[in-house]
Parts: structure tokens; C-alpha cells; sequence
């Protein structure tokens, strides 16, 4: 691939429309505000919100730049609005949790896991689509929109000393946006539909495969789990 200019940011984005960049503006929202509500509950103070904030919004990003796109500074420290945005969901997490004395309602964490699915599909596809228009072929372009997609929930968990939760057994995550990304190669490089309605659609699947997982439980297993070895095993024989 030949070298982009200094401000490939820029071009890239010019390149990828303006739909694209209202997703990104709506998914980072989401996934401050996701990141604020688990550092509050947690106990941290506003500084602590709007890091854990940050870093779950902003991680995906910061990761598809400096690795994948390589197009001068990220987009993150080229404009304000991104910070903006999750200083607005850190302030207004920290105000309501506090207005409620820590205890959220269960349709607040019920719509806080709707934003993370919502989140986990628009930033799928916004990678994706970016790495298309940075001329990656479909299957690189595939893996950034991904990474985009998790690698936020990456580093938050690094940074609060967890396993992220994407390697472990449970709800499609990763398996979610990989669905979205191929759902959009199919319908906007195969079928050559609109972009924007390719993305919708994409977003769509991404998030609700993965909120379908979390309602209902649907949830991988580890590979070398004791379930698995009893049934390689067979039923147990009476002593």
C-alpha cells in the first residue's frame, strides 16, 4: 500500500462520508456513557469516569490509527469533539448516579447494555469502512472494523485488571462485529449497494447479535471446558 499523505486523517474520513462520521459521533457516545456507568459503579471519582470513559469510547480508535491506518495523528487528538462527547457522558453519568445514590434502575442498565451492542456495531462498520477507503483489501478491512469494535473493551478491562471479557467465555462480542463487517462486504463491495444503507444494516445485525446474546444467554464455552471432556469421555459408568 503506498504511503499516505500527513493528513491522510482527514482524506480518509472525506473519503468514507458523512454518515460514517455521525456513527462514530453516536457510538462514542454510547460507549462513554457505558464506560462512565461501570466506573461509577465501581466508585470512582469523576477523574476515574471520564478515563474508564475515555479508553472504552476511544480505545478501538486509537488502536485502528496507530496500527492499521497509520494516517498521521488520530483522530482522537485532531479534534475536540470526542472528548466532548465522553466528558458529556462522564458528567451526566456522575450527576445522575449520584441524584439516585448509586442504586441505577434496571431499565438504565438495561439500555446501558443496548448502547454497548449499538456501540459495538457503528464502530464495527466505521472501521471497516474507513480501512476500505484507505485501500485495505476486504479481509484487512474486515479485521479493523473488529478491532474498532473491541478493542475499547480491550484496554478498559486491562486498565480495571480484568480478563477482557471478548476472550472469554460468554456473549458474542468479537463473533458480533466480525457478523456486522460481513454483512457489509456483502452488500456494499458484493451487491454494490449505498454505503450508508449497507452500514444501517451492518450496525443492525452487529448489535442485535450481540444484545440477543446477552438477553437470552446465548454464550460461547471454553475450549477444554469439563463439559467438554465428560461428553468426549461418554456417560460415567455405575460403580
Amino acid at each position: 500500500m503506498t504511503a499516505l499523505p500527513p493528513h491522510g486523517v482527514d482524506e480518509l474520513w472525506g473519503m468514507a462520508g458523512v454518515a460514517f462520521r455521525y456513527f462514530d459521533f453516536g457510538a462514542t457516545l454510547l460507549w462513554a456513557a457505558s464506560g462512565a456507568v461501570l466506573a461509577a459503579r465501581r466508585g470512582y471519582d469523576l477523574t476515574g469516569i471520564f478515563a474508564i470513559a475515555l479508553v472504552s469510547a476511544c480505545g478501538g480508535g486509537l488502536l485502528r490509527d496507530a496500527l492499521f491506518l497509520q494516517a498521521g495523528p488520530p483522530i482522537l487528538v485532531r479534534t475536540p469533539i470526542y472528548v466532548l462527547l465522553t466528558l458529556l457522558a462522564s458528567l451526566a453519568t456522575w450527576r445522575f448516579g449520584e441524584r439516585l445514590h448509586g442504586r441505577l434502575p434496571t431499565p438504565v442498565l438495561r439500555l446501558t447494555e443496548l448502547a454497548d451492542a449499538l456501540g459495538l456495531g457503528a464502530f464495527a462498520v466505521v472501521g471497516m469502512r474507513l480501512a476500505l477507503a484507505a485501500s485495505i483489501s476486504v479481509a484487512g478491512a474486515m479485521l479493523v472494523g473488529v478491532v474498532n469494535a473491541v478493542g475499547g473493551g480491550v484496554l478498559r478491562s486491562v486498565l480495571l485488571h480484568r480478563t477482557p471479557r471478548v476472550f472469554q467465555p460468554g456473549e458474542l462480542t468479537a463473533l458480533a462485529a466480525f457478523g456486522g463487517t460481513l454483512l457489509y462486504a456483502a452488500l456494499s463491495v458484493g451487491l454494490q449497494l449505498d454505503e450508508n444503507v449497507a452500514g444501517l444494516a451492518a450496525i443492525a445485525l452487529a448489535a442485535a447479535t450481540n444484545w440477543t446474546s446477552r438477553r437470552y444467554r446465548l454464550q460461547t464455552r471454553a475450549a477444554w471446558s469439563a463439559e467438554a471432556r465428560r461428553r468426549r469421555r461418554g456417560p460415567s459408568r455405575a460403580t
